[in-house]
């Protein structure tokens, strides 16, 4: 039976999918942007060091890129098995990038990247060479599924008389708030019917406060719990979202709507493409920015005066028979992984030694990366960590050059927005 390393704070989800193998949890989670240092990295890794025996581990489940240091630490030790990284989120801003660079210079030859659609994959594999599947992570579990819209309504206190539009997520600048209140302001002139409502699951206070006088004529619920969430998508008659966010590599809420039976208009951005069409939704053009808006990272906003003809074209639409596509339940998630998980331990540990420092394979990767690699001076592989670390790059003391980080954010996003695939 192989030994499995499950970098992860997912103890269900990792119990579902490692089902076939003697699997150990090291418990990790996703650390404040203050706590990414080279020392804190190394910290944690004495301590994985010393709850089990590296040597016998024959597949690591790399959950968030928390760990993808640590799967560093253990290559450089010369523990080489292969990695199946979940990392929820995409490899930008330069800080992430340096991340996977670590692992794709200290590469099994088995290492996978799992990420939530042909989007994500193609920029994942374009940016850092290591291969990427489009499985989603972890699903919609089946909470989320049709129910009587004015049961859900009664239930929540909702008005029966308006059009209600849903934002759930987080209320937070990376969220395209913004674009969004101001495409509701401007749909709601000309529908005074429509009424938007938001969910919001973490608020970054300055941010919400700053948005506040904008929010007279919406709702708000905040940190509602999974059983209320399913009602609130039951009571809405159209999921909306202003997202060009840098993190997300397919986006849950919307599919949970879908889930629920109720269509989506989403920004044309990210992974949103591989399942929203003008069937169950539409999708809202996206504009590519020069210099930042709303923080040093994001370098794209949803076109308002689209958003108002996308909401309204939908709204218009006669019902239909929307749901969640199968490939997105956490079901088919779960029956899918562990195929993989078999398949990758199966590889074994690498026999050759560990490659120690070494200079950085800088021809392998796109324009954009070198550049990266160029400006900072990064040249052998430990720079990637702690170089970087000394020069504030990890941590983001520093968000880097915003030259550099404006075509690192167009050439992943601008990948994706290539890929001609659906589901």
């Amino acid at each position: 039976m192989p030994r499995i390393l499950a970098l992860s704070d997912s103890a269900e989800d990792v119990r579902h999918f490692c089902t076939a193998a003697d699997t150990s949890l090291f418990r990790i989670r996703p650390l404040p942007a203050e706590e990414h240092t080279y020392d804190r990295f190394q910290e944690i890794y004495r301590r994985l060091k010393a709850s089990c025996d590296l040597s016998s581990i024959d597949l690591v489940v790399a959950e968030y890129v928390e760990s993808l240091p640590l799967l560093y630490f253990m290559r450089r030790d010369g523990y080489r098995c292969p990695a199946l990284m979940i990392p929820h989120t995409n490899p930008y801003p330069i800080d992430l990038l340096l991340y996977f660079l670590l692992v794709a210079e200290h590469p099994h030859p088995g290492d996978r990247v799992i990420c939530g659609s042909e989007h994500a994959k193609r920029a994942y594999e374009h940016i850092t060479g290591i291969r990427a599947d489009g499985i989603c992570t972890f699903g919609i579990k089946n909470i989320y599924r049709k129910a009587d819209q004015s049961e859900c309504r009664t239930a929540l206190g909702l008005s029966h008389d308006h059009t209600i539009l849903l934002y759930t997520g987080r209320f937070m600048n990376d969220k395209g708030l913004e674009p969004l209140l101001s495409g509701y302001e401007r749909l709601r002139r000309e529908h005074p019917e429509v009424l938007l409502a938001m969910s919001a699951t973490h608020i970054d206070p300055p941010y919400f406060n700053r948005l506040a006088p904008r929010m007279r004529d919406v709702v708000l619920f905040h940190r509602l719990e999974k059983e209320r969430t399913a009602l609130l998508y039951g009571a809405a008659d159209l999921f909306v979202s202003g997202a060009t966010s840098i993190f997300e590599t397919y986006g849950k809420s919307p599919l949970e709507a879908l889930a629920c039976g109720v269509p989506s208009v989403v920004p044309r951005w990210d992974g949103f493409p591989y399942y929203i069409d003008d069937t169950n939704g539409g999708l809202v053009d996206v504009e590519y920015l020069t210099h930042a808006a709303g923080n040093p990272y994001e370098f794209a906003r949803m076109r308002e005066e689209d958003f108002v003809t996308v909401c309204r074209r939908v709204l218009g639409q006669p019902p239909s028979d929307i749901r969640a596509p199968e490939w997105a339940t956490y079901e088919k998630t779960m029956k899918t992984l562990p195929g993989v998980v078999e398949e990758m331990a199966a590889l074994g540990r690498t026999t050759a030694p560990p490659p120690g420092p070494h200079p950085i394979d800088i021809d392998r990767y796109p324009d954009v990366v070198r550049a990266i690699l160029h400006h900072y001076d990064l040249r052998e592989s430990e720079d990637l960590l702690a170089k970087a670390s000394r020069l504030g790059l990890v941590g983001r003391g520093s968000a880097g050059e915003e030259e550099l980080l404006r075509d690192l954010h167009h050439e992943i996003f601008g990948v994706m927005d290539a890929v001609d695939h659906r589901v």
